[in-house]
């Protein structure tokens, strides 16, 4: 199986969870704001927190009374850098009548945030991952179209290079780089084969690559490689 289908594959199904779990944080952030009351808190004090990176962030520390007069102290999840809210601000608190420790501040993102986030996220994957399944059928009619309308060139190979800009799992594909000089126009062009997750090099021999480009554009083009198999 290649490394895109993989790829399209695990990048759907995360986008596919994200999308789950930001749906289940919707409905669950609909159903308490449904009997959620409010209640005046003050903050009183700013807790800190690390993140992944190690900056510290900030988290309010809120004090309230319910409705039955409980003293609740909490500390919403949510955290930022400079902090958002200041020790002595008065703050508007909801929460669930019978259980005052499931509270949370009044506010779009306190409610909304995280079902934002996981849904913003989830589209991203998802789209990219459908990227990645569909890429090879896309290349696929592109190398068919070139093959039939396309002009055939023997293409003199230059070197074995690494693209920087591809990544999976730390690991930069290979790539070889071919060129041809056009006899009508004299123009020298340069192609780059398709990524390879294995070294071409040492199969690489000096036999000309067969490159089919475009009649109206050099820039489309298929470098063939039947020499070679992608993992």
């Amino acid at each position: 199986m290649k490394v895109t289908t993989v790829a399209g594959a695990g990048l759907l199904a995360f986008g596919v969870l994200a999308l789950a779990g930001g749906g289940t944080a919707a409905w669950n952030s609909a159903r308490f704001l449904e009997t959620a009351v409010t209640a005046a808190g003050v903050v009183t004090d700013l807790v800190p927190k690390r993140d992944s990176e190690g900056d510290v962030l900030y988290s309010p520390k809120v004090h309230f009374r319910d409705r039955e007069g409980r003293s609740v102290v909490f500390v919403p999840n949510m955290s930022s850098r400079p902090p958002a809210y200041e020790v002595g601000e008065r703050v508007e608190v909801l929460y669930a009548p019978g259980h005052s420790e499931d509270a949370r501040l009044q506010g779009f993102f306190s409610q909304w945030g995280a079902p934002l986030i996981a849904g913003v996220l989830g589209v991203i994957l998802c789209v990219v991952g459908a990227g990645f399944l569909l890429w090879p059928r896309w290349k696929a009619r592109k190398v068919a179209w070139l093959r039939k309308n396309g002009r055939k060139v023997a293409a003199e190979p230059v070197e074995v290079v690494l693209d920087p800009s591809i990544s999976i799992n730390h690991r930069h594909p290979y790539r070889i780089l071919c060129q041809w000089r056009d006899p009508a126009s004299g123009e020298t062009h340069v192609f780059r084969s398709d990524a390879l997750w294995a070294d071409p090099g040492p199969m690489l021999g000096h036999q000309p690559l067969t490159v089919w480009v475009a009649p109206d554009d050099p820039r489309r083009y298929h470098v063939a490689l039947p020499f070679l198999k992608e993992s």
